[in-house]
């Protein structure tokens, strides 16, 4: 390995995308993974709206969804009795949907692509030793044929679960608690007028939980949560087990066979800091929780999303302050992730019979609410996540309800076509609402590393008008989707300080010493 490149250790689905977007932006990358092999079963489950328009940027959306099944709706039983049904078709994007997809075959699509991109993973790979002192980084690697190798990467990005080695190594504090349940999985064989098509499934029987989701024709993923003591917690399961589980919730299901099940812990933690000078952790490395809302897989591939184009404008100049944005953006997320996820977890395994009867009492209440609703589609999909107080986005105000810090949505135009389309760059795109083609000529020169274009208001559906605005603005898109910049183009001084990264100097502790400071167009 040539020093300067990234290494990214751990080659699960966080890992393989770091190395695409890594490629997507020119940047030379290493991939290593101590396992032998891909996932062989299907740990994550669900890929959720945001994740599929990523997918979408890098040309596998299609074949994600044509290989998976889509849930349309969301049910909670509690004791037999329906409490709530939640619409996913509300999902604000182009997949209004949850895919569930084996992570087998969400890795398969992803190693190809990566593969293609000139990426290859190093299976059999080890870290054993890394190092990380004023920017130096120092990796020991132990190879397959058991031969050890030293090297001196620029940045390494640990995806390498929640058992990371890079945090180990590092000594950072995962800090949160084991959750003190019981969780058993399987992927079976079910029949009956419970089983699911294209519904995620909930059934709560006081204080035990039971999920379902349908796999595939054949297959269906069902997890049972509930108050076993600590020495059953250690045996394998059954389908004996499981069958009894839906029996006691109330489920009119057979179980007829399965094709993988086990037990597993689950832990509510989070990684205290998510950067270590030029090392940084993503996904289950930094943060683990439940599976409530099926957001595990897809929160670290957001992860490294948010990462890797700041990696990118470093290394073309931009300061190195960029970086602490990662921890200011993806830490919030994983903050509030915990929350929801925990708080979910103790309403949907409440024991106390008072807990259980206002729960199934408001449930039905407030989802029906639109606000509710929304809220609930927007956390579930992470199409709602934003990062409009980070000190990275820099908003000049303007009409429409969209914000600096906001997702951009794949807006449909009025002949039909999409605002995003087919775009897949891996750069910055700047959108200049109601503006001219000499205007853009002039922001291209401006804007030499950034995608320019024109977007006439007319074009806009109704939709898109209430979100963008009327008004003549500029928009700044960065390369994960999310608005960098909103304002009037006739205030060049504002955007052309955000362009050059200036604005993310405001992120400097006073106390630190200023180290030079180098431009880069985004």
């Amino acid at each position: 390995m040539a020093n300067g490149q990234v290494l990214v250790v751990g080659a699960g689905p966080t890992g393989m995308t770091a190395a695409i977007e890594l490629r997507r932006a020119g940047i030379d990358v290493r991939i290593v993974d101590r396992s032998p092999h891909m996932a062989e079963h299907s740990q994550a489950l669900v890929v959720q709206a945001r994740t599929l328009e990523q997918f979408q940027r890098y040309g596998i959306a299609d074949r994600a969804v044509a290989r998976g099944h889509k849930l349309r709706h969301g049910v909670f039983h509690s004791d037999g009795k329906l409490i709530a049904d939640i619409e996913l078709e509300g999902i604000a994007s182009r997949y209004p949907f949850a895919l569930t997809l084996p992570q087998s075959e969400t890795e398969a699509l992803l190693n190809e692509k990566m593969e293609s991109l000139g990426a290859h993973a190093e299976r059999g790979t080890e870290l054993t030793t890394l190092t990380e002192r004023n920017g130096t980084i120092i990796a020991e690697l132990r190879r397959g044929d058991g031969a050890l190798e030293r090297t001196m990467p620029r940045w390494v990005i640990g995806c390498d679960g929640a058992h990371s080695g890079v945090r180990e190594m590092l000594g950072v504090p995962f800090e949160g608690a084991s959750v003190d349940l019981s969780f058993f999985l399987a992927d079976v064989e079910i029949d009956g007028p419970d089983a699911p098509n294209d519904e995620i499934a909930l059934f709560l029987h006081r204080g035990d939980v039971v999920f379902l989701a349908r796999l595939n024709k054949r297959l269906t993923r069902m997890i049972v949560v509930d108050h076993a003591d600590r020495e059953q917690r250690q045996k394998d399961p059954a389908i004996a087990d499981f069958q009894r589980a839906a029996d006691e919730a109330g489920m009119h299901i057979r179980i007829h066979g399965s094709a993988w099940m086990t037990p597993f812990h689950v832990n509510d933690r989070q990684a205290r800091s998510y950067r270590i000078g030029n090392v940084f952790l993503a996904g289950d490395a930094s943060h683990i929780h439940s599976p409530a809302g099926g957001q595990g897989m897809n929160t670290g591939i957001q992860d490294v999303a948010n990462l890797v184009w700041k990696l990118a404008a470093v290394e073309r100049g931009a300061p190195d302050i960029l970086l602490d944005s990662y921890e200011e953006e993806r830490g919030e997320v994983g903050k509030a992730l915990l929350r929801f996820t925990g708080r979910g977890m103790k309403l949907a395994t409440a024991s106390n019979p008072v807990t259980r009867h206002l729960r199934d009492a408001l449930l039905p209440l407030l989802t029906k609410a639109e606000p509710v609703q929304k809220a609930m589609l927007g956390f579930i999909s992470e199409t709602a996540i934003e990062y409009r107080s980070s000190a990275i986005v820099a908003d000049h105000g303007g009409d429409g309800d969209l914000r600096a810090g906001d997702r951009l949505p794949d807006l449909s135009m009025r002949d039909g076509s999409a605002l995003l389309g087919n775009w897949a760059e891996a750069k910055h795109w700047a959108i200049l609402l109601g503006g001219a083609a000499a205007e853009t000529e002039q922001l291209a020169t401006e804007l030499p590393e950034s995608h320019v274009s024109a977007l006439p208001v007319q074009e806009l559906d109704d939709e898109g008008r209430a979100l963008l605005g009327k008004e003549k603005k500029l928009l700044i898109l960065r390369p994960d989707g999310y608005v960098g910049f909103r304002g009037p183009v006739e205030k060049p001084g504002a955007w052309r300080a955000y362009a050059h990264q200036d604005a993310i100097i405001r992120m400097r502790k006073p106390a630190q010493p200023a180290p030079e400071e180098r431009h880069a167009h985004v």
